[in-house]
């Protein structure tokens, strides 16, 4: 603007110092059909000038004019804005209170002036699922995908986790088969592919499932280990109804599982459960004879055979540790060798007394007819149990 008010004083200034130091100061007509004005070059300079300073100072006023419109308009959106984030953090606290119906009415207030109202609606079915009102909390998730599409997925997850928060596996499920089709390797998506899995009891899904979780990095190993396990013996608890499928599903189990003593104790309850004792007995037979394993050898005492002796010979063997003792005993006992059963329970109440010690001895007077003495190693067993 400087730069043009400069140039025009020049070239007015030309214009009129020009004629007169040539000693004539020209002229100007100009014709607008049958109207005509005649000037100087100097006055019509001059005019001109007046003429663009006139427009100038319009310029100016009208800028004003309008310049505080748009401060006006700004100054209430700006209103708008501050009140709908006030709304916003006091939905937020609403939420935190666990006053949840104020929440959502809030967090509706503020979304249409919100600068995320994206984040409003979610807040919001956050609130609605709070209430358990599911139609309400989807009713807002549409809406914040509607605000923005492109967060789909995001939304998408979110609308999932909260029907898993509800209980709503099925429904669950069907919408992340969907996303999992589009996204086979999406840490979120395979987590709460998981927990629905977990909670549906869908163990061989969470089999087919593990080892993609642990290439994601959502599995520690100790993590896959326990996961696993807690799928298999799922496996094998949904088919417990009948001998061969257990035994079909125990022959899928991957080698080193098969060695885990939670499942091959969980697996032996399941052919006792079906009358397989001898089948419970040789399994747990070959386990213990790699290692002693607590598990087992508390189980021991539990099965009905015709023949003890074989697990008789194998934990004589091992004898000197409690728990291999304590079960040698129970065996004796069931085996019918009083003699030896009330010797190794004798020795154990001089190293250790236990309330199931004192019991078992019970048991032995019991057989052998002593209800006195057997009566007085069951009142020991309840003292030390407490009761």
């Amino acid at each position: 603007m400087i730069r043009i008010i400069i140039l025009v004083a020049v070239m007015v200034a030309g214009l009129i110092f020009g004629p007169q130091a040539s000693g004539n100061k020209g002229y100007v007509l100009i014709a607008l059909g049958n109207y005509t004005i005649e000037s100087s070059v100097t006055s019509a300079v001059i005019l001109a000038v007046l003429f663009y300073g006139a427009l100038l100072i319009v310029e100016w006023l009208l800028g004003r004019v309008f310049g505080l419109r748009r401060k006006t308009l700004g100054w209430y959106g700006s209103r708008r804005r501050r009140k709908a984030n006030q709304q916003t953090v006091a939905a937020t606290l609403a939420m935190a209170e666990g006053h949840y119906s104020q929440a959502e009415k809030l967090m509706l207030k503020g979304a249409s002036n919100s600068d995320t109202p994206l984040l409003n609606y979610l807040s919001a079915a956050k609130a609605a699922q709070a209430r358990g009102d599911d139609v309400r909390r989807d009713q807002y998730l549409q809406k914040a995908q509607e605000e923005n599409p492109k967060a789909e997925l995001a939304l998408t997850l979110t609308q999932t986790q909260l029907q898993i928060e509800q209980g709503q596996y099925d429904t669950a499920l069907a919408m992340l088969e969907s996303v999992y089709a589009l996204n086979p390797r999406h840490p979120m998506v395979l987590d709460q592919l998981r927990q629905v899995h977990l909670a549906r009891h869908d163990w061989a899904a969470l089999c087919d499932l593990i080892p993609t979780l642990h290439k994601v990095g959502k599995l520690t190993p100790k993590q896959e280990e326990e996961l696993l396990q807690q799928a298999w013996n799922g496996r094998l608890q949904q088919a417990a109804s009948n001998l061969e499928t257990l035994k079909a599903v125990w022959q899928e189990l991957p080698r080193k599982l098969r060695l885990e003593p939670e499942l091959l104790a969980s697996y032996g309850d399941l052919l006792r459960g079906l009358g397989a004792d001898s089948e419970a007995a040789s399994l747990w037979q070959e386990a213990l004879r790699k290692q002693v394993m607590p598990q087992l050898l508390s189980r021991l005492p539990k099965l009905k055979l015709d023949n003890y002796q074989p697990l008789l010979a194998l934990l004589q063997k091992q004898q000197g540790q409690p728990e291999v003792d304590n079960a040698l005993a129970q065996l004796y006992l069931l085996a019918g060798q009083l003699d030896e059963a009330q010797k190794l329970l004798e020795q154990q109440v001089e190293k250790a007394p236990s309330a199931a010690v004192y019991h078992a001895l019970g048991q032995v007077m019991d057989k052998r007819r002593l209800t006195n003495k057997a009566n007085e190693y069951y009142r020991q067993a309840l003292d030390l149990a407490g009761l």
